[in-house]
């Protein structure tokens, strides 16, 4: 598959413009923008505080030591393509991390924090690269990965050895892979199927993978063993709905996303032999997020407070959405 049908396909996967025509223009306003906040919550809801200025941000992550936030954030609405921010989480001061014509939309931290990898344009399709966290570079990055398919980072394990990613499936539909950071860095399928995988997240002690699949008909939450291939039985945790999971630093709940944006919570501890017991999930609060297809939340490292990604206007409104 050609370059030019590559990046397009990974535009239409990564930027959902659908927004940026919904609404009727309101005067003295730029109409191509959703407007949104990052926004810290308790595990109630209670609105705790505001980071740096709104923005149309996309997908977020917060740093392992929780005092960054790297964030895709929509600079050239023509286009479509967003920048990779690093935001203080105590300041709200940010830094360009990225600022390329092409898009970059979805970063993920190393464990020590002092690194991203992130998925770039800038060759033609939708590649991986890695970088410093501190670069200042317009183009930071050597490449890891560049080849026939979209890419988005989604998770960095614990050893710092691997990472996993989902890859834009070419009927249709997402896949993860497995890319070993060490010698030749070839790639491998994580639990090869013909159902749409994604939104995967490696466990903290690095033997679980949380993931999204349509195998029921709709995405739900599962929890797989992270033996490479993803060879093991899997656990269903959602019931009616789940996406965006993530785990808690410690490895002691899992947080997901229903269908009807409540944030969820399941309390997760070891279980017999080689498996977890994973309680009942419980809603917290609902969240008011812009888009399905990027993080619209992280977790501190107790599972205390939640940063959230809340929806203030949508382009060509002036009022707050609720």
């Amino acid at each position: 598959m050609d370059r030019p049908t590559r990046l397009r396909r990974g535009a239409a996967a990564g930027v959902c413009l659908a927004l940026a025509i919904a609404a009727p223009a309101t005067r003295g306003q730029d109409v191509r923008f959703v407007r949104s906040q990052l926004t810290w919550f308790d595990r109630a809801g209670r609105k705790l505080g505001v980071v740096g200025r709104m923005a149309d941000y996309g997908n977020l992550e917060l740093s392992p030591d929780g005092r960054r936030i790297a964030v895709g954030v929509l600079t050239d609405a023509r286009r479509g393509t967003r920048d990779i921010w690093v935001v203080d989480a105590a300041t709200g001061a940010h830094t360009a991390f990225t600022s390329d014509p092409a898009d970059e939309n979805w970063a993920i931290w190393s464990p020590d924090g002092s690194a991203l990898i992130f998925n770039s344009g800038r060759d033609g399709g939708l590649d991986l690269y890695r970088a410093p966290a501190a670069a200042v570079d317009p183009r930071p990055g050597e490449p890891l990965l560049v080849d026939s398919d979209a890419k988005w980072p989604v998770s960095w394990s614990s050893d710092g050895r691997s990472i996993l990613y989902v890859i834009g499936g070419r009927e249709g539909g997402n896949h993860i892979r497995v890319l070993p950071l060490q010698r030749d860095r070839r790639p491998l399928p994580y639990r090869q199927g013909s159902d749409s995988e994604n939104w995967a997240a490696l466990s903290p002690d690095g033997k679980w993978v949380a993931y999204s699949s349509t195998e029921s008909g709709q995405p739900e939450v599962y929890v797989a063993p992270f033996a490479a291939t993803g060879a093991g039985s899997k656990q269903r945790v959602s019931h009616g709905g789940g996406l965006q999971a993530r785990w808690r630093r410690d490895g002691g709940e899992l947080y997901y996303v229903s269908s009807d944006r409540q944030l969820m919570a399941a309390d997760v501890r070891p279980g017999g032999g080689a498996a977890l017991m994973i309680g009942e999930p419980h809603a917290l609060f609902e969240l008011q997020f812009p888009y399905w297809q990027y993080h619209a939340f992280d977790a501190a490292a107790d599972g205390q407070r939640f940063l959230v990604n809340v929806l203030v206007t949508l382009p060509g409104t002036a009022s707050a959405a609720h």
